[in-house]
Parts: structure tokens; sequence; C-alpha cells
């Protein structure tokens, strides 16, 4: 009876081990104007194949969010002055804008980054919001390292500062490898 208690145990590790491994989700983020971004699930986070090797921040906002709002001037601050190295990407997640609309938040805020829909990428916005528990407050950031690994979730209104520490973080953490 041992004998086929163990050969039992020994069959169904066997099996566990030779069943295939659950595929890599895949993502293709479409917007008006903006890149059409390749994004690619990752054991930690996401990797966006357009900005593989640099600081990522995902950042999910609002046109009618006051904080949303406060926060845009930083976030353009932040992608003009880390460039080489860093790159906000903006997912817009209330009622989509209008052109119009559209055209007078780049004329307030001269956006130096893409801005995506979410009516566009209702699965992306979907896998972000079950992965990161993310309820749908704004504005809602995931800050992710060169490798793709989520490195801090940010719910809700960050200052300049703290965002800016994080990236520095992970700018000069990765230098030094």
């Amino acid at each position: 009876m041992k004998r086929f208690i163990f050969a039992f145990i020994a069959l169904f590790a066997l099996s566990l081990s030779a069943a295939p491994t659950s595929p890599t989700l895949t993502f293709t983020i479409k917007g008006m104007g903006a890149p059409t971004l390749h994004v690619k699930e990752s054991s930690n986070g996401i990797v966006i194949d357009e900005y593989k090797g640099k600081v990522v921040l995902l950042n999910f906002f609002g046109k009618h969010c006051p904080w949303c709002m406060k926060e845009i001037p930083h976030l353009v601050e932040l992608q003009k002055e880390n460039a080489k190295n860093f790159q906000v990407v903006a997912i817009h997640a209330q009622q989509p804008m209008t052109m119009a609309e559209r055209s007078a938040l780049q004329k307030r805020f001269g956006f130096n980054y893409p801005i995506y829909e979410y009516t566009d990428n209702v699965d992306f916005v979907q896998y972000i919001s079950q992965r990161a528990q993310w309820t749908g407050s704004l504005p809602f950031s995931i800050i992710f390292d060169q490798k793709g690994s989520a490195f801090k979730i940010v719910p809700g209104y960050a200052p300049k500062e703290d965002i800016e520490a994080a990236i520095r973080y992970l700018i000069k953490s990765s230098a030094t490898k």
C-alpha cells in the first residue's frame, strides 16, 4: 500500500512539473495621436516594449479631477527633466475626452508624454485594476523600475518631491549596478 501511495504521489508531482505554464498576458495600448504601446505581463509588473530600460510611471487621471489637474504640471516637469531614463504613460479614466477637451488640456499643460483613453484600452485597465487592487479613485499611479517590476503604487495625489525621489532612486540604483 505504501508503494502505491508513493507511486501515486510521484506520478502526480511529475504531471504538475510537465504541465504547461500559463501564457504571459500581452496588451496593445492604442490612442489618438499617441504611439501604440506593446505591454507584456511580468511576474512583478509589466514591461512596455517601447520603454524598456526606463523607469515608467503609469498614471490614471481624469479631466474633472482637481487633484489630477494639480499633478499634471509635476509629471510634465519630471518627464522633461528625466527624459533619457524616465517615461510617463497616462490613461484618461473618466468619460472620454472630446478633441476640443484634449486640445484645451494640451494647450493648458503642454503634455510631453502620451495620453490614452481607458475606453480604447479596457482590457488593460481592468487588468491593472485587478492586479494593483485599484478601485477607480483618481489620480492613481504605479512606478515601475527599468525591468518592469512595480516599485511603488501611489493612490491619490503625490507631491512632485515624492514622485521625484522614487524616480531618482531607481535611476541612481540602476546606474550603480
